[in-house]
């Protein structure tokens, strides 16, 4: 089913409304999608995604406040690609890219039923804001983009 390496590609424009509407349905989220919602004043939006050959199967919302921080929004895998890995290796790439950008913490406001799958990736609550997890990114994590086997 994986074809390795996977790939982190940060995305030159958004997706349109159909395909996040089309990611959004996928991940079993109602939710309106968050774009419109406020963004910290001195953030930069990138879209970035997971790769596996050609196929595109994950993708997230990265506001870089450098360098105090990184909200990630809107991070879905493909249904068909969940429970393999996928997740897990592109919030890894998430983290060595914010940190090769100088930026301290990942912030992030958990979909419901995805809050033990950060709590194990070592996020903690806000305890300024209880409905956000945040994780103080280590500076000297080392570049380690290594291939999911199938």
């Amino acid at each position: 089913m994986l074809s390795p390496p996977l790939q982190f590609v940060p995305l030159t424009r958004p997706p349109g409304r159909k395909a996040l509407l089309d990611w959004h349905k996928d991940a079993g989220w109602s939710a309106p999608i968050n774009q419109g919602l406020p963004q910290h004043p001195a953030a930069e939006v990138l879209w970035v995604s997971v790769k596996n050959g050609k196929e595109r199967i994950g993708i997230a919302r990265l506001e870089l406040a450098a360098p105090e921080f990184c909200y990630v929004a809107d991070l879905i895998i493909s249904s068909k690609y969940r429970r393999h890995g996928v997740g897990t290796w592109f919030l890894q790439a998430i983290e060595q890219f914010c940190v090769g950008r100088g930026i301290k913490r990942l912030v992030l406001q958990p979909q419901a039923g995805t809050e033990m799958f950060y709590k194990a990736r070592y996020f903690v609550t806000d305890p300024h804001v209880p409905a956000f997890l945040k994780k103080d990114l280590n500076p000297f994590l080392r570049k380690r983009f290594t291939a999911l086997s199938a």
